[in-house]
């Protein structure tokens, strides 16, 4: 029976009644739309990233190929002027009564690494050569004849009409120096297969067609003389006429296209392993030719999914987090209300009992003393329920790893600005990376109070400490903090990497805090070994040049929820929690103060790195 005096307990509100569901709605109703976002984003983002890659590296080939070409372009111009040659062309003779112009050509190619160096007379018959089998050859008409015999420079990619192999042949008309006739041409020829070598063993598949759309160069080398278009008839008396190639009917390269984009048309290509891809095209005007790349997109898509994995799981860890933070308020707000009317309740039961002291002493005693027990257990349970606070430590470890994550999402954001999508993958996969830590990172909670069954092995421990520095540096560079580091890469220590690095993280950013209003900053990191009449091991001491530890809480350091910082800025675990890590690891960890700062020792078991 309630009296009804009796002060009762305020009924919970609308939001503490419905905020599960409020937090399962918005997940429903949010997470498909996020996912719809991030789709549409990074696969643009995907498809302009690979058409990037793809044009750099066709822009890196066409200017490798320029620049060859131009080495072989000016031995001609070079040879045009040679004396010897002019008279070898003039006077037929000269090349059976000596052999020195052939082996003077020799010179030329060995020293030019050129495929073949030959000389014409006006007739366009090849009279000297670095091949004997070209001697006798005719080339009327062939384009590199005709432009030198006009008395103009050459450059002519044909399929040899003798030897029938694929090149780029430079010409130079020869002048007879009384007369200014042209009474021959020299030849530089350059196999194509020595200019398309520097692209053979890229991830990118390429191809190169002439004026006509066929095929002259590819690393597929089955699509070589294929044509992307049929040939009109023109097109076809025009390579008749220049003797270009030995035929005037080419099969056609079986393409599909699928979809036009910004950033280049998605095609199907007659190959396994690329039946989808994106085709990006560069033109070479000085050559008249078209380089054509292919891109991936197997690949492109599979960054794509896992870039909307790791997006929505982080819009869900978001909303988690709300959800965990708003519930813990309430359950708050409501303990606070709870005391408040316990509190007011206890005043009441006082007020009585004055009221009837006089009547009823031995009543009032006894009541007292009842009231008393019940304060005691009030404050007991005020305890029990801050202890239920334990939860929310979660937001105090994972700090560190969110932070660090926002940073390589906006150093990638930085990188995919300045088109190096290579560095940016790396910060996407330190993403990854950095999420799978998050989820160890909350396991460090079941070491608080009770002994974990985490596997511990021979670790160096520079290593985790890189880690730490790693995550810490902006703020480390942005306090200017001067660090001094000792080399421990020559020891290993019985530990967990993962753990010792987040022991490393709240060692080093407490010694941060402390340094805050610190006229010198630094950070000093050193390891001593024990005597060699005791058992193997190291002691690792971090030391801050900060405010250093009250002797008063020294005793106190360790304890859940001692904190000397402000209200808000920490929970007071960070240090419990390093404590019970490096005692699982079968360690010491202790502090004490210098005449600088505060000192923390971390001692393990240690052994020689082999």
């Amino acid at each position: 029976m309630v009296d009804k005096n009796d002060i009762i307990y305020r009924k919970p509100s609308w939001l503490q009644r419905n905020v599960k569901f409020m937090y399962l709605a918005a997940l429903l109703v949010t997470l498909p739309s996020w996912l719809w976002i991030s789709w549409i984003t990074l696969d643009e983002q995907a498809h302009k990233d690979l058409h990037q890659k793809v044009y750099d590296d066709l822009s890196l080939f066409a200017e490798s190929l320029n620049s060859e070409l131009e080495k072989y372009r000016f031995i001609p111009k070079v040879l045009m002027l040679d004396a010897s040659l002019v008279a070898q062309v003039s006077n037929p003779n000269l090349a059976t009564a000596s052999s020195l112009p052939n082996q003077h050509l020799q010179h030329i190619r060995q020293a030019t690494n050129a495929d073949e160096v030959f000389v014409m007379n006006s007739t366009g018959t090849t009279v000297d050569s670095t091949n004997l089998d070209n001697v006798g050859n005719r080339y009327e008409n062939s384009p590199f004849y005709s432009s030198a015999k006009a008395g103009g420079s050459g450059g002519f990619f044909t399929l040899g009409l003798y030897a029938g192999i694929r090149g780029y042949y430079f010409s130079e008309p020869l002048f007879e120096p009384e007369t200014g006739e042209v009474v021959g041409v020299i030849v530089v020829k350059v196999n194509m297969a020595r200019l398309e070598r520097t692209w053979l063993n890229k991830a990118t598949p390429m191809l190169i067609t002439d004026e006509y759309g066929v095929v002259i160069a590819s690393s597929i080398p089955s699509w070589l003389f294929l044509t992307r278009s049929p040939l009109t008839d023109i097109q076809k008396q025009a390579i008749r006429a220049s003797s270009k190639y030995p035929m005037v009917s080419f099969p056609l390269l079986q393409t599909q296209v699928h979809k036009n984009t910004p950033y280049g048309q998605i095609i199907s290509l007659p190959k396994a392993g690329f039946k989808r891809v994106l085709e990006v095209t560069k033109r070479m005007p000085e050559l008249n030719w078209t380089i054509y790349g292919q891109g991936d997109l197997v690949a492109a898509k599979k960054s794509v999914f896992q870039g909307v994995a790791i997006s929505s799981l982080l819009w869900a860890l978001l909303l988690s987090l709300a959800y965990v933070v708003t519930q813990r308020r309430l359950q708050l707000l409501e303990t606070l209300n709870r005391r408040e009317v316990n509190q007011n309740r206890l005043q009441q039961a006082k007020d009585q009992l004055e009221y009837r002291v006089a009547e009823r002493t031995k009543a009032l005693q006894q009541s007292n003393q009842e009231l008393k027990q019940t304060q005691q257990e009030l404050i007991h349970s005020a305890k029990l329920a801050a202890l239920g606070q334990l939860a929310t430590s979660v937001t105090h470890e994972i700090n560190q790893p969110l932070t660090a994550i926002m940073a390589s999402a906006d150093n990638a954001e930085q990188w995919l600005a300045r088109s190096q999508p290579e560095k940016a993958q790396e910060k996407l996969l330190q993403i990854k990376n950095l999420a799978h830590k998050m989820g160890l990172i909350t396991a460090h909670l079941k070491t608080f109070g009770r002994k974990t069954d985490d596997k511990t092995e021979w670790v160096c421990p520079q290593t985790a400490l890189d880690n730490a520095l790693s995550l810490l540096l902006p703020r480390i560079s942005h306090e200017r903090v001067e660090t001094i580091l000792e080399d421990m890469s020559c020891i290993q220590v019985m530990a967990n990497d993962v753990r010792l690095e987040q022991v490393f993280i709240n060692l080093l950013t407490n010694a941060l805090d402390a340094m805050h209003k610190s006229p010198r900053k630094l950070i000093r990191i050193y390891f001593q070994r024990s005597s060699p009449n005791k058992l193997k091991k190291a002691t690792i001491y971090v030391t801050d040049t900060g405010s250093g530890i009250d002797s008063e809480h020294l005793h106190h350091l360790f304890d859940p929820f001692f904190s000397t910082k402000d209200v808000g800025v920490g929970l007071g675990l960070g240090l419990t929690i390093s404590y019970s890590i490096i005692k699982t690891m079968g360690g010491e960890l202790s502090a004490e103060n210098s005449t600088e700062g505060a000192v923390f020792a971390i001692q393990l078991q240690a052994r020689n790195r082999h």
